[in-house]
């Protein structure tokens, strides 16, 4: 599929826009009234409206052409294998969990269930962590729509794969830095501090859910991934560590965090240059 450089600046103009008329909304907002909360829900739904009318766009621009291009690829929303779907749930499990038990074991003082048996601690945690990514899915999917959906495709048949793993991960951070530093998102830790450790936080998890819908066809898997993430961190693990001094070794500005994030990413990327090097090989047997 070709995505036009027209279709390209709509998205990304539409983007900039929304997202800082909806930033302000979400940083002057008294944080209590539902016009915020739903602020905050449409903000994570507009990268799929600029992806939808950047599709648009882009399928009047292709009127006429065979095969017809259905609408639906152009976002992103296909069907694809379980597989992948689990492991987007799977992987911020490890590198969000890893690191915080390295906490727990270090300040045992600050686990919410320091000397709990593991049993009574997954009663109590299990139904929330699966029922929260379903949650987490409703807001997670309008990103992915955007980022993972169109962008990436759009950007990849311009950069390749690599180049714009690397590339929209940074962007999907970048997108975030104003929370960062004039909301009340990631609180905790200063300024100089947060916004370096956050980019380079999300930036291979950006890596790690690119990879999935390269591998899928789909964003399904990168959807999962984004709200699984949302909710272990947030509304679980997070909840149940206490102290300020956390973020610098967990959640998204945590040294434990990138460590693991990276060196997952990292695995992914070899792996996609080795499947890379394999299809090269493959098409030169065929020709």
């Amino acid at each position: 599929m070709k995505y036009s450089k027209k279709s390209l600046i709509v998205f990304f103009s539409i983007v900039i826009v929304l997202s800082a008329v909806t930033e302000s909304m979400y940083i002057f907002g008294d944080g209590q009234s539902l016009f915020f909360q739903l602020s905050i829900l449409f903000l994570m739904w507009t990268p799929a409206l600029a992806a939808i009318i950047a599709g648009i766009v882009l399928k009047k621009e292709r009127a006429g052409e065979e095969p017809k291009v259905k609408f639906n690829h152009i976002i992103g929303i296909r069907l694809c294998k379980i597989r992948y779907i689990l492991l987007g749930i799977f992987l911020p499990l490890v590198y969000l969990l890893i690191p915080y038990r390295i906490y727990w074991s270090m300040h045992p003082d600050k686990f919410a269930y320091s000397g709990v048996a593991i049993g009574l601690v997954l009663s109590d945690i299990l139904p929330l962590m699966i029922i929260g990514v379903f949650v987490n899915l409703l807001s997670a999917l309008g990103e992915e729509i955007g980022w993972r959906g169109f962008m990436l495709p759009a950007l990849t048949e311009r950069l390749g794969e690599t180049k714009t793993l690397f590339l929209t991960g940074f962007i999907w951070a970048c997108w975030h830095l104003p929370l960062l530093a004039f909301g009340d998102y990631m609180e905790g830790c200063p300024m100089w501090y947060k916004l370096p450790a956050f980019i380079i936080c999300i930036v291979p998890i950006g890596i790690i859910a690119g990879y999935l819908t390269y591998r899928s066809g789909s964003i399904w898997p990168a959807a999962f991934l984004h709200a699984a993430h949302n909710n272990f961190d947030q509304a679980v693990f997070d909840v149940l560590t206490a102290g300020d001094e956390k973020k610098y070794f967990v959640s998204e500005t945590g040294v434990f965090t990138i460590v693991c994030a990276w060196i997952i990413a990292v695995v992914l990327l070899i792996l996609l240059k080795k499947n890379s090097k394999t299809q090269e090989v493959s098409q030169e047997v065929k020709a």
